[in-house]
């Protein structure tokens, strides 16, 4: 694909608002284009550096397309500079993972369960840190509760933090319609937490198979890009010396 930049666009980032950069770069991810999304939160940066907001926002499309380590910097300077919304910053907690930070992150996710308790998404990276950070025995006594995600397969997956069963898991999203959003979706969600599960546990193996999967066919939303972030990661070095014998 044709990696095309702003001015290719007809725009001159110089000129162009936070929120006109947002959109672009979030239309560049929705495209597949991550180079153009980078340029869009690039400009972010060197044009509105001293807009909170912004510097939310560019870490927020940093993250989706895979530059970790300023997507880490920029949350952490957002962080610093309004304390009081540090508790909304799970994607945070998914940046520090991935940077190889896992207690920050799961203090990260501890807080964000404050004000989202029922997010068993939230749940899951929590128990990934934890596993990293001491120990896959240690975080299956240290699973954060998460009643009432009624989306499909989550009960399923926080069984599985603490049972291991991930056969339940599959199950779940085979009762869902084949061919149908619920069965795509559902699919997409169980492969990527099979594979998370699977990071936790150390079995680098069956987590690349199962994020390669998920990674795939999925859609371009947050947790889409995420998945691929976290296929690509799985593949790398650091991923390598992160599992514990």
């Amino acid at each position: 694909m044709t990696c095309l930049s702003l001015a290719s666009h007809g725009q001159d980032s110089d000129s162009m608002s936070v929120s006109s950069l947002r959109a672009t770069g979030l239309k560049a991810l929705q495209e597949g284009n991550r180079d153009l999304a980078i340029e869009s939160a690039d400009a972010i940066v060197r044009q509105h550096s001293n807009d909170a907001r912004a510097i939310r926002l560019a870490a927020d499309i940093y993250l989706r397309s895979g530059k970790v380590d300023w997507a880490t910097r920029l949350f952490n300077r957002y962080a610093k500079v309004a304390p009081e919304q540090m508790p909304e910053l799970w994607q945070r907690g998914i940046a520090l993972y991935f940077s190889g930070n896992y207690g920050e992150a799961a203090k990260q996710f501890e807080a964000h369960r404050s004000v989202n308790p029922n997010d068993v998404e939230n749940a899951a990276w929590h128990f990934l840190c934890v596993a990293k950070a001491r120990s896959f025995d240690e975080a299956k006594k240290l699973i954060l509760p998460a009643p009432g995600d009624r989306r499909i397969p989550m009960q399923q997956i926080l069984e599985m933090l603490s049972s291991g069963d991930t056969e339940a898991v599959n199950a779940r999203v085979n009762e869902t319609k084949v061919g149908t959003a619920e069965r795509a979706d559902a699919a997409f969600y169980g492969d990527f937490y099979l594979g998370l599960y699977a990071d936790a546990a150390g079995d680098l193996e069956r987590a690349r198979k199962l994020l390669d999967r998920a990674s795939k066919d999925a859609p371009h939303h947050y947790m889409g890009d995420i998945s691929r972030v976290y296929a690509t990661y799985l593949h790398s070095d650091d991923a390598k010396t992160s599992v514990k014998k």
